[in-house]
């Protein structure tokens, strides 16, 4: 089956989505806000899965940040503190996952607990480096039809993704592609955690900064690709922190750590895409990074070499 559509609507990459409804200067504005923002959709490329024995296309999933909170933790990128040497680990912890079930209860059930555990890890975090810590809002849909959000308006064309907006990680679960990953859950779990990592971001006031040097710099400028790349990459780096702490805490098998790492080589920007989200190999290598160091300051792609984050 061909992969879930992104969030936008069909047509030339270059042109910017067009927000439905009102008009004049602050629907522009809003317009502007939300393209500065969104459109950072995680493309895949076909892989294999070797634990699962399938191959296909994997979804994709996007971070939608919050129009006018650019002021939310500390403005900077590479310098932030949440990302100043030697940087900071997860723990390890034992997480107590609810069983996965493409049934829309037992699913929000299961990114319940794990939103519950993400918290418990990230929060020491933040506060160590100083910043406040609220977690997300969480919606799970069995499908995009009839949602409408800050940031996507009423459009049904979008995967999973976190809007800033209303701080809110959205999980339809038609597009998380069940029929080819099943009941390989760890999947759906790095899929959750690359989002939640979205929105530490935007605590940490890194988000903010980023976009607001993509609007200066012109948002499908390389300079400001670059950046899309570099904010899309780490959020990469801390699924694979998360991901660590919980395989420390014996809450995910070698074998279900090793998928999620596999699973992370398979996405990127695919040929003749928006060049926003990295190649493959690079979300892979950062993904990586984050399981194998477990430490924020290594997740710092802000200061990477442009031949790492391209």
């Amino acid at each position: 089956m061909p992969p879930p559509r992104p969030y936008g609507p069909a047509g030339p990459r270059s042109a910017p989505p067009r927000k439905r409804g009102g008009g004049g200067f602050g629907a522009v504005v809003v317009v502007v806000l939300l393209i500065v923002t969104s459109g950072l959709i995680r493309f895949a490329v076909r892989t294999g899965f070797d634990a699962a024995s399938h191959t296909g296309e994997h979804g994709n999933y996007s971070y939608n940040p919050p129009p006018g909170k650019d002021s939310a933790g500390v403005p900077e990128t590479g310098a932030n503190p949440l990302l100043a040497d030697p940087g900071s680990p997860l723990n390890p912890a034992r997480c107590p996952y609810t069983p996965w079930s493409t049934q829309v209860d037992a699913a929000r059930a299961f990114f319940d607990s794990a939103a519950a555990c993400l918290a418990d890890a990230w929060k020491p975090v933040l506060e160590q480096a100083k910043l406040s810590f609220t977690p997300p809002k969480l919606v799970v849909t069995a499908n995009t039809s009839g949602i409408t959000t800050p940031c996507s308006g009423s459009s049904s064309n979008f995967a999973a993704f976190y809007c800033g907006a209303d701080q809110t990680i959205y999980m339809p679960i038609s597009q998380l592609q069940t029929d080819m990953f099943h009941d390989h859950w760890e999947i759906y779990l790095s899929v959750f955690a690359h989002e939640y990592g979205h929105h530490i971001q935007a605590l940490s006031g890194i988000l903010g900064a980023a976009n607001k040097q993509r609007r200066q710099t012109g948002l499908y400028s390389d300079e400001g690709l670059d950046l899309s790349r570099r904010i899309e990459l780490q959020a990469n780096c801390f699924d694979g922190m998360y991901f660590a702490s919980s395989a420390g805490g014996k809450s995910l098998t070698p074998v279900q750590a090793q998928s999620a790492r596999k699973d992370a080589y398979g996405r990127g920007d695919s040929a003749g895409d928006m060049r926003s989200h990295g190649t493959a190999e690079h979300a892979g290598d950062w993904w990586s990074t984050g399981f194998d160091k477990n430490a924020t300051a290594p997740c710092n792609t802000f200061i990477a070499p442009s031949g790492q984050v391209s």
